[in-house]
């Protein structure tokens, strides 16, 4: 991995104050988070759809916080 210090809260509000971009993805599995990291991007969203997206359920609403947990 990068030795890039993590990105703060503060980090963000001066990137928005300085008007420089804000970077986010998607990212459900240590191999994406992977990339993710070494192309700097400042945060990672993980949210419910990685219940369609990687454990097969036909909606959202069967996707519990230890999923969550497991893929953040």
């Amino acid at each position: 991995m990068t030795d890039r210090k993590k990105v703060t809260l503060p980090d963000l509000v001066k990137k928005m104050t300085d008007g420089a971009p804000i970077t986010m993805i998607t990212c459900y599995d240590y191999a994406m988070a992977y990339l993710v990291e070494q192309a700097g991007v400042d945060m990672v969203l993980v949210g419910d759809s990685l219940g369609m997206t990687m454990l097969g359920y036909e909606s959202t609403l069967p996707v519990t916080m230890d999923d969550m947990i497991r893929h953040a």
